[in-house]
Order: C-alpha cells, then structure tokens, then sequence
C-alpha cells in the first residue's frame, strides 16, 4: 500500500507507479523511498504529468529506457518530499550518473519492475543504491561467469538464503558499491576490484577491496552493504563518507 505522503505522485502517476514506500534505511540522514513501476502502463505524457524533465539524451531511447528512466527520478522526487524539500530536477551527467541539485547527494536504481532513491543532505558522504530481479537461468549463469570469482561462487551455498539468491545479492552489492564509490574514483572499474567476504547475512553483506582503488581506498577496505528482499527482488545500498 502507498504511504499518505505519496498518493499525489502516484495519482499523477496514472497506474504506473504503485506501493511507493519510504522504508527504513539504517543509514542516519538519509532516506529510502521504493516503488513498482508498470513498462506498460508509461506513456509519454507522464513526464509532464509527473513535472520530470525528460532530458535530450532520451529523444531516440526506447520506451523501456524512457520508463526505467521516468520511474528513478519519481522516486527522486519522493525522496525529496520525505526529507521536507520541493521537488528539483535531477540532471544527468555524461557517464548517465544522476546530478543532484546542490545540498543533496544520492543514488537511484531500477530493474524490471522495481525502482529506489536513497537521498541525503548530508554531502559529506555518498550513497550506493541497487536492485536486481533474483536471477535464473541465463542471467544467473551470466552472473556467475562473469561476475564472480570461484572463492565466491563457494560461499552461495552457505547462510540462510538460497544460491540464486545469494549470487543476485552478491552481483547487486557490487553494482551498489560502485555507484557509491564512482563519485571519488572518477573511473569505471571490474566486479573483481570487490569480493565477497563471507555469505550474505540476514540483512547485510561484506565486500572487501580487491586492488588500491586511490589513496584513500587501499587494498582490503571493507564494506558493510545493507540488502533487503522481497518475493522478487532484492534490493543493496549503502553511504562511503568522502575524503
């Protein structure tokens, strides 16, 4: 069920956003808000409608980049409305990072269905978010080939959730933590410069560094990465204080 706070946006929302939740993101300052989103019941018309710019670098995207797209920068907006602030456009950078408006630092994610914002004003940190569908088939196959190592692939079969579920926690987490991390790396780096410590927890996971990411990011830094799940979904983040 929405919470009271956003029945406007998903009335302006028209069916394509549904269960938009603020959630509790174990992270002082900062604020979770998630969300379902319905690839076919976007149109056009909902970025007016949602008061979203739609930015030039969409004209040509498909309708399914336009709703991912549509569906992250509403949960911006919730965000935004859940830390007492007005709605502001979220620009985009060139690498496609969302660009928040001055005061505000965060991270956005959404995947098949499922869309989040953790959002802070509190710019001496930066946030890591990320979900995933649980994999099968194909994509788990992709995920464990390309994605993890064999140290790692030996811990899925251990703690309390099942294999699938622990390599999608394990792919999510890396996705998260380079999103938190891009901001003073400046750089893209592999799924290999993080690994898996130990088997997921019940609502956490630890990453280690891999390589000397900068200075201030050597070798063997650890990382405690908050996850939550639902039937189809999990869902990683996280916040890295900034030097």
């Amino acid at each position: 069920m929405t919470q009271p706070l956003f029945s406007d946006l998903q009335t302006r929302a028209t069916g394509f956003l549904s269960h938009i939740t603020e959630e509790d993101s174990l992270i002082p300052g900062a604020v979770l808000v998630s969300a379902s989103y319905d690839e076919a019941a976007f149109s056009e018309a909902l970025f007016d409608q949602l008061d979203i710019p739609r930015p030039a670098t969409l004209s040509r995207a498909v309708p399914r980049r336009k709703a991912e797209f549509l569906a992250g920068r509403a949960m911006a907006q919730a965000a935004m409305s859940c830390l007492g602030l007005p709605p502001r456009p979220v620009e985009t950078t060139p690498s496609r990072a969302p660009l928040w408006p001055n005061g505000l630092s965060g991270s956005i994610s959404h995947a098949r269905g499922r869309c989040a914002c953790l959002l802070s004003q509190d710019t001496s940190r930066s946030y890591g978010i990320d979900t995933e569908a649980i994999a099968e088939g194909r994509a788990l196959s992709a995920i464990l080939s390309q994605t993890l190592s064999p140290d790692e692939r030996a811990l899925l079969t251990q703690g309390p959730y099942p294999p699938n579920t622990n390599a999608t926690l394990a792919f999510s987490a890396k996705e998260a933590l380079f999103k938190a991390l891009y901001p003073q790396v400046g750089r893209h780096f592999g799924f290999d410069a993080a690994t898996l410590t130990d088997p997921p927890e019940d609502t956490s996971l630890t990453l280690s560094l891999t390589t000397d990411l900068t200075e201030t990011l050597p070798q063997g830094t650890r990382f405690e990465i908050h996850h939550r799940l639902t039937g189809t979904h999990v869902m990683t983040w996280l916040a890295v204080p900034t030097p």
